[in-house]
């Protein structure tokens, strides 16, 4: 009981799209919370693994989030292990506070398929509709005939999905794992509903991707999509000679948002869920003590979540 007064107490410090450190709320028309933009909203919850699970739902709904997106894996609240005993409280209490379904991010794929009919009626009796799938790597350097391959072990698990109503999610995400490049989704995915096995599209590793083709990829895919990652990045130099990728909160970058509103199910239905990836004292890494203050983490969430609501229509 302590905990959770402790917790109200560092939310109403922290603000609830009123009273932010360094920012003017009389600065907006309206409240925070009516400011209107495309929902449903989630929060990508890694960054609070530092709170006790049931502390997540409030917390998220305080932020001003419309959803959760709850990691269920090896280092996520909770592995798979645990999902009929720990899942069932999180749908209870998101349906208690008027919060969407849950999404579910996992290591889930076709490496355990001797699993995945179990781990989908778990989904599926909780009404729980999505969730994003684990990464794939590639084990040779053929690759199109590794994608071929992968293509048919995914057509048997899309089957799967179908049985039970639910859709997997395959982020795309830079670097040399399978969906680097967008184009190695629309390979690995060709040919199966994406209402059984879709797209997580993440405009920011597209971008970081493709620099001045993402945009092609974008309308590649478009047809696939099923939610949309938003976060944010710059490019840097630290200390290599050699420019990286740099994460910065939303709005700050040099991500095109603008993109998104193209398509139709990003102004409709589907999720749009918010990755919160700059230092935030290794909170943005999922670390269960972070050398952030719990107050200052809050407070840049809450950011990101203002700056989302005035980036949309």
């Amino acid at each position: 009981m302590q905990r959770r007064s402790s917790l109200k107490k560092i939310l109403l410090a922290a603000g609830t799209g009123l009273i932010l450190p360094g920012i003017n709320a009389n600065a907006f028309s309206l409240p925070i919370s009516n400011m209107r933009a495309p929902g449903p909203f989630y929060l990508f919850t890694k960054v609070l693994q530092w709170l006790s699970l049931s502390e997540v739902p409030e917390t998220v709904k305080t932020l001003g989030f419309e959803g959760i997106d709850l990691p269920v894996r090896k280092n996520g609240f909770f592995d798979k292990d645990e999902l009929s005993k720990k899942l069932p409280a999180i749908v209870s209490a998101s349906d208690r506070l008027g919060l969407s379904r849950p999404v579910l991010t996992t290591d889930m794929n076709v490496g355990q398929m001797d699993q995945m009919d179990e781990f989908l009626r778990i989904l599926a009796g909780e009404g729980i509709k999505d969730y994003r799938m684990g990464y794939l790597s590639f084990a040779s350097k053929d690759i199109i005939e590794e994608l071929k391959r992968l293509n048919g072990e995914m057509r048997k698990l899309a089957e799967l999905h179908a049985k039970h109503g639910v859709t997997g999610h395959y982020q795309n995400h830079a670097g040399k794992r399978i969906g680097g490049s967008v184009w190695e989704i629309y390979h690995l995915l060709e040919g199966i509903n994406p209402d059984h096995i879709g797209v997580q599209f993440d405009l920011r590793h597209s971008q970081v991707e493709g620099y001045q083709s993402y945009e092609n990829v974008f309308h590649l895919i478009s047809d696939q999509i099923r939610s949309f990652d938003l976060k944010d990045f710059v490019w840097g130099n630290p200390t290599n000679k050699k420019d990286q990728p740099v994460n910065v909160p939303l709005g700050k970058g040099q991500v095109d948002f603008q993109l998104l509103l193209e398509h139709k199910g990003f102004t409709g239905k589907l999720p749009k869920i918010l990755h919160v990836e700059y230092d935030l004292g290794g909170a943005e890494h999922g670390d269960a003590s972070p050398t952030m203050g719990k107050k200052e983490i809050l407070s840049a969430i809450e950011k990101d979540v203002i700056a989302y609501r005035q980036m949309m229509p």
